[in-house]
């Protein structure tokens, strides 16, 4: 059987170029496994030639983990302005990030722990991901392994401040509030897919089945969003806070 990741590697990689999405008519016959979408995630970056700023880690339908890199070019500062796609909303999700210290290379013979991996970590951060698949969602039935393969739909990613007193904070339990345009449309304590921030970096630490050159020193790991994803579809102002970690800010414009 021909395998699928080289056509995929071509159609997502036009598509982030023109920054719309690609036709589902391209998309529909290619069918790749999660081995080969770790190989595509490669392929993409290879081709766009990009640099990894960091991952995206998190876990599938199966419950197992799964990451996606973050690209260079779509990492912004704190009060950046980003433009939505002309074809699609983007849908945001507040985070809590961590930058590493050090490298945590594959060590499957002797497992990380979450202790090991809080010494890896410089500092917690309040991050903002914005997510605009190029490929579809799974919730509109993209296979969940084409979705891993088109950076599980990252778009972007914002930074804010940090904190390095992150050991002495539940970060399960942290107070998340979200503003649109002055408006609280989020408030709430915790709200994080598997309870905990810390458990899908240190699942990811222990897989590491990527192709990109794994888990480095420098890099932003995001670990799911702590706000209820939420449609942008018009320009407008966030502003979000992650109690005891820090603020995150961006302005959503129109594209030129």
């Amino acid at each position: 059987m021909t395998s699928s990741v080289a056509p995929l590697v071509h159609v997502l990689s036009s598509a982030h170029r023109s920054g719309r999405a690609a036709p589902p008519s391209e998309l529909a016959p290619l069918s790749v496994t999660i081995a080969e979408a770790y190989d595509a995630q490669a392929g993409i970056a290879r081709a766009l030639g990009e640099r990894v700023a960091g991952w995206k880690t998190g876990f599938g339908p199966d419950s197992s983990s799964v990451a996606a890199p973050l690209f260079g070019s779509v990492m912004h500062p704190s009060g950046a302005r980003v433009a939505l796609p002309p074809d699609r909303p983007v849908i945001l999700e507040i985070e809590i990030a961590f930058r590493l210290a050090r490298d945590l290379p594959p060590r499957p013979a002797h497992p990380y722990t979450q202790p090991d991996i809080e010494d890896a970590v410089e500092v917690a951060l309040a991050g903002a991901e914005l997510i605009a698949a190029r490929g579809g969602m799974p919730s509109t039935g993209t296979p969940f392994p084409r979705f891993v393969a088109d950076l599980q739909g990252n778009a972007g990613y914002v930074t804010g401040s940090t904190t390095r007193s992150f050991r002495a904070l539940d970060l399960r339990t942290a107070q998340v509030s979200l503003d649109i345009d002055g408006v609280r449309v989020h408030d709430a304590a915790g709200g994080h897919p598997q309870g905990d921030p810390w458990a899908p970096l240190v699942a990811w630490a222990n897989r590491q089945c990527d192709r990109l050159g794994g888990l480095k020193a420098g890099q932003v790991i995001t670990t799911g969003s702590v706000s209820p994803p939420r449609p942008i579809e018009r320009p407008c102002a966030v502003h979000a806070t992650i109690a005891g970690v820090g603020e995150v800010a961006l302005t959503f414009v129109a594209t030129r």
